[in-house]
């Protein structure tokens, strides 16, 4: 049985989650209950003929000033006159003055306890930004709470930066992090650690983190948009027979990237070197760091990410070694021969406890990826559903196992 949140639930479940958090003090259950209702209300309606999309934040004009930072970068903090209550309708005819993911609204309870919005806050952060991106300052971002409306009944919940809840089609996120599966990834994506043996521990936990990063950036973009997609990995040096006339793999759009190596390898080996060169070679410093160069080469790898949803909105499937190296796009995946009446879904990382279920259940594209992995069994895929549903697929000892995740 499925379910479904509404404002009294998403207040309880983001206290609880908001416990986990260093975030400033929450209002009572029945204000943020009602600061959460009427955002939920303002998300059904239009304005002009364009659904109300903007971020909301709970604070007041001394949480958000009190750290300014340098004059060029501080928030921008503009108060109205008079506030003006808070309700749906206000926040649907402000809506396009505040379109830009660094415009938000703020609102703040008064001494009788009520609701009002009080102004406007500008800051030169994106709060749109997906998980796994440089991270700003602390003084950039205070840990208030802020809303993301993002559509009809789609709520995003923010503790300064930091991701805490989403709300989508009725269905809690969690932080909307896709976890990978220590059984489904282990041992995959070692191409590129085989080629730089010289690489000691910590270099060896970026490269599998910032893999991780790409991964999750382009299933969350794919998410966003709302259209699903395929995303199939193979091993390099089995692409050849895979899309050779007759092999389980028919792309429409075969690529192949020029130079010595794919571009996402470029760009986390120099992302190695820069952060050797300053000292750190740590997953924290790369979300955290300020430095010109590795913030350039940041962008680039969510760029690179970027390239991959893009191309997952393409019919068919999007291929990739395991070595992050483009191969295809808009793919079929060829294998009418293989018979498969049952799936087993993990109830765990490690996949030891398994559940079986019938293969017929899940749609057109989970299907494709469990006849790809029962005929290729070095083959991984993620399957995102319309819904946002993840799905991530391997076999192991002839059994096709899949995590579901974040639907």
């Amino acid at each position: 049985m499925v379910t479904a949140y509404y404002p009294a639930e998403i207040a309880h479940a983001l206290r609880e989650r908001w416990v986990q958090t260093e975030g400033s003090p929450l209002p009572e259950h029945a204000v943020l209950t009602q600061f959460l209702s009427i955002i939920y209300q303002a998300s059904l309606l239009r304005e002009e003929a364009r659904p109300v999309e903007c971020h909301v934040v709970l604070a007041t004009s001394a949480q958000l000033t009190a750290a300014p930072g340098p004059l060029a970068t501080g928030p921008h903090v503009v108060a109205f006159g008079t506030p003006r209550p808070w309700n749906e309708q206000e926040i649907r005819r402000l809506s396009p003055a505040v379109a830009r993911p660094a415009t938000l609204l703020a609102v703040r309870q008064t001494e009788a306890g009520e609701l009002v919005l009080w102004g406007l806050l500008v800051t030169d952060m994106p709060w749109d930004r997906l998980p796994g991106s440089p991270a700003p300052t602390a003084e950039e971002v205070p840990p208030v709470l802020v809303v993301h409306v993002q559509g009809p009944g789609l709520l995003t919940c923010y503790c300064g930066a930091t991701r805490v809840l989403t709300l989508r089609a009725g269905r809690i996120d969690g932080h909307g992090f896709l976890q990978f599966p220590t059984a489904w990834s282990r041992g995959r994506f070692g191409e590129m650690v085989a080629a730089n043996p010289q690489l000691g521990p910590a270099e060896l936990n970026l490269i599998a983190m910032l893999g991780h990063h790409v991964q999750r950036r382009a299933v969350a973009r794919v998410r966003a948009g709302g259209h699903g997609g395929l995303l199939v990995f193979v091993p390099p040096g089995a692409v050849a027979e895979l899309l050779a006339p007759g092999g389980l793999l028919r792309p429409k759009y075969p690529t192949q990237e020029l130079g010595r190596e794919g571009r996402c390898s470029q760009l986390i080996h120099a992302i190695i070197a820069r952060q050797q060169a300053l000292g750190d070679v740590s997953w924290p410093y790369y979300q955290q760091a300020r430095d010109p160069e590795l913030r350039a080469l940041a962008v680039a790898l969510d760029h690179f990410a970027d390239l991959m949803a893009d191309l997952m909105a393409v019919d068919g499937a999007l291929v990739l070694t395991q070595n992050l190296e483009i191969v295809g796009f808009g793919v079929e995946i060829r294998a009418p021969h293989i018979a498969l009446d049952h799936v087993h879904r993990a109830l765990d990382l490690e996949g030891e406890h398994l559940q079986a279920e019938l293969a017929d259940q899940g749609g057109t594209r989970h299907r494709a990826a469990y006849r790809l992995c029962a005929a290729a069994p070095a083959c991984l895929a993620v399957a995102v559903s319309q819904d946002g549903g993840v799905q991530l697929v391997h076999q192991n000892a002839g059994r096709i196992i899949f995590w579901s995740q974040l639907a």
